[in-house]
């Protein structure tokens, strides 16, 4: 008779972790643009990269997390990912530049955009084949790019 360790190395559930392949590649390079960006961003902060990095990535990483829970198509998450990181990178460069001191509070104010761009695209990608990889990938992006827009111009436009 087979041991109590012999039986769970014979077991047939798949693994928590699934295994990553190339198809995977595009994701996380979008993933480890945003968390590069929030990284450098927080390191021109002094004493505080912790909190800093924490402000810039944690937006991207809860949305992202809601998104995985729905488990959404690959290319669905490649694109949502990769509008978000495109956000903090543009943002990133407009506060760096002395033209607008509290362009801060717009990266932050955006979100609500960006989760509404992410739940219309997830629920339309429940009506897309899912060999069309393109189509997927540029309705995450489209619609989390136009939710964040305009939730940019919403909070730009009150200012005045």
């Amino acid at each position: 008779a087979p041991s109590i360790i012999e039986n769970m190395s014979m077991s047939t559930r798949p693994p928590l972790t699934p295994s990553l392949t190339r198809a995977h590649l595009p994701a996380a390079a979008a993933v480890l643009w945003g968390l590069l960006v929030a990284a450098g961003r927080a390191s021109n902060s002094g004493g505080y990269f912790w909190e800093n990095f924490a402000f810039y990535w944690l937006p991207q990483a809860l949305i992202l997390g809601l998104l995985l829970l729905t488990r959404p198509p690959l290319a669905l998450f490649t694109g949502v990912a990769l509008a978000l990181s495109a956000h903090l990178q543009l943002m990133s460069l407009w506060i760096s530049s002395p033209i607008d001191v509290m362009g801060w509070l717009f990266y932050l104010f955006d979100f609500p955009g960006a989760l509404i761009g992410t739940l219309i695209a997830r629920y339309q990608a429940r009506r897309m084949a899912p060999g069309r990889w393109f189509k997927g990938f540029l309705s995450g992006f489209a619609w989390v790019a136009t939710g964040l827009l305009m939730n940019f111009l919403l909070v730009m436009f009150t200012q005045r």
